[in-house]
């Protein structure tokens, strides 16, 4: 077996004839290039036919459509066939042949070939057959086939996705049935850059590079959708803010995304457990995948990080295969009236030295308008640069840490900022991710166990207090121990947060009531001690407490039902 790269087909190809081997097999992982070159060196080539196994069931499936493709154009020898075979079924542009007995069709077969010289026979696709199709069946056939002097038999295939059994048979017979197996271990080096030309190439290599692509499928598809991008937006709309090359390598960083990663969010280099655990609270959900591709593909690396905009649009036309025009319309609005600071990368070292080296600078550099996001994403750059050069960061975590959280507000841990705790380059930057998410943690906490004490003391409840508990409930089990020890004694401190059910109530306020018990019992799964036996023992005493009837049978009732 000989190893070769994937452009080595088109030599061994071109003097096949020359070569004295009639049986000869290429073998090599899809979307490496095997059949796009084969069909590349026989383009103007006659006596070539080419058959793929593709949902093949059976070796008489071979021999019909190899009998298809023998025969001539020529009407006078169409009229000779239509003799031999019987009942034809034809028209001007084609013909439906029907066959009588496919025993005939070996015959008929080795009659076409006997008035043909230098045939070569490609039957590619091997791994694709049906299972019930013995690849022995397929062996046999080329053993037949050539012992007719002059054929040749160029077998292509990818044995790494036979089955078990065809992989068993192909071990024991492909030695003694072939005469030469190449091996195709990588496709050519210039592959790439001729299927997406020169000027995509320039702008995506850094991306395919870093992530390894192993299949040309994936650069043909991002190539095409390239193709159809640039021709449905409209040429009026790119500009230096929005440039063909950013265009370029987001939709290159999407198909690569969807295609050859499979749309699986997952960590690209080696991280701990705690950063993976962040990693997987980060990208929880199908919204969460255009920051995914933003960050861990295409790393930001574009003229205008408003580009960012972009890419959820693009992904949705990938994705549904529909484009709006007023959508993108009014991200590239947005993208035009974005004033941009200085990017680190095009600073002067001075500049980057003055700016990394007192915080209080770079915070004076900034507009103070800037949002949550963009801030996170300027100090990132600054600080990603700093640490692949010699010049270093001399910010502390801790006063970027308090300045942000004196600066923003983080009670809405889920929707507002979480979403932008995602992993970065930066070692410093995730340090300070790290402690945000900690801070911003703790803040949603105490908001939550503040809105829930205050419920506990409401007689009026409505559908938006329901709500409150579902959320209170789902974000109670994403706290680690030590955390939900502290919301279970603020708990124990405030009733059990439960909005004693006094006098007349509502439907809203029954509702509540349940949950409240019903949390009770879920978390008492999770904790030390038994907080049912607690909270039994604590509403048991309330009932003693108080005289009202009605509160002293509801309580009793929600005791019963799930303490």
């Amino acid at each position: 077996m000989i190893k070769i790269e994937a452009q080595k087909i088109i030599k061994v190809m071109n003097k096949l004839d020359v070569l004295p081997y009639q049986k000869i097999m290429f073998d090599g992982k899809w979307g490496i290039g095997k059949t796009k070159y084969i069909l590349e060196s026989t383009n103007d080539k006659e006596n070539v036919y080419y058959i793929s196994l593709f949902g093949k069931r059976d070796i008489n499936t071979i021999y019909q459509e190899l009998y298809y493709l023998l025969i001539p154009e020529d009407k006078v020898k169409f009229n000779k066939i239509l003799n031999k075979i019987g009942k034809i079924n034809y028209s001007q542009f084609g013909f439906n042949v029907s066959i009588p007995l496919i025993a005939d069709m070996f015959k008929n077969v080795q009659a076409e070939l006997e008035s043909t010289s230098n045939i070569t026979i490609i039957i590619d696709d091997l791994e694709r057959k049906q299972d019930d199709f013995n690849i022995k069946e397929v062996f046999g056939f080329v053993d037949t086939i050539t012992k007719r002097e002059g054929i040749k038999v160029v077998l292509v295939a990818s044995s790494d996705n036979f089955s078990n059994e065809t992989k068993k048979q192909f071990e024991e017979y492909a030695e003694k049935s072939l005469d030469r197996i190449y091996k195709i271990s990588t496709y050519s080096k210039d592959a790439p850059q001729k299927i997406m030309g020169d000027d995509i190439w320039l702008a995506i290599q850094d991306i395919y590079q870093e992530n390894k692509l192993k299949n040309l499928r994936t650069l043909e598809k991002a190539n095409l959708f390239i193709k159809e991008v640039l021709n449905e937006i409209p040429v009026s709309v790119l500009n230096d803010r929005i440039s063909k090359e950013d265009i370029y390598k987001i939709c290159f960083s999407i198909v690569l995304f969807e295609v050859d990663l499979k749309g699986n969010m997952e960590p690209l280099t080696d991280i701990d457990e705690k950063s993976r655990k962040s990693f997987y609270e980060a990208y929880d959900s199908e919204e969460k995948i255009p920051n995914y591709i933003w960050h861990y593909i295409l790393k930001r690396a574009l003229k205008n990080s408003m580009m960012y905009n972009f890419v959820s649009v693009i992904l949705d036309w990938f994705s549904t295969g529909e484009f709006s025009i007023n959508r993108f319309n009014d991200e590239a609005k947005l993208v035009n009236s974005y004033v941009e600071l200085k990017y680190p990368l095009f600073m002067s070292e001075k500049e980057l030295a003055m700016e990394s080296g007192d915080f209080s600078i770079f915070i004076c550099n900034i507009n103070q308008d800037i949002s949550f996001k963009n801030f996170l994403q300027r100090l990132d750059e600054l600080a990603t640069i700093t640490e692949k050069t010699e010049i270093g960061l001399n910010y502390k975590v801790d006063e970027v840490v308090d300045w942000m959280t004196n600066k923003y507000d983080f009670d809405n841990y889920d929707t507002t900022y979480f979403e932008h705790f995602v992993r970065r380059e930066s070692k410093f930057i995730n340090e300070v991710i790290l402690k945000l998410q900690d801070k911003a943690r703790s803040n949603y906490i105490n908001n939550l166990v503040l809105i829930m004490v205050n419920n506990a003391n409401k007689l009026h409840l409505t559908n938006e207090e329901i709500n409150v508990t579902v959320e209170f409930i789902g974000f109670f089990n994403k706290l680690n121990d030590e955390e939900k020890d502290i919301v279970v004694e603020e708990m124990q401190k405030n009733k059990w947060f439960l909005p004693f059910p006094f006098g007349e109530i509502t439907e809203y306020h029954w509702t509540y009531c349940h949950n409240i018990f019903q949390f009770i019992v879920e978390i008492d799964k999770g904790v030390k001690t038994s907080l049912v036996l607690d909270a039994r023992e604590y509403f048991e005493r309330e009932i003693d407490k108080h005289s009202d009837e009605i509160f002293k049978y509801r309580l009793r009732h929600l005791i019963k039902q799930y303490l």
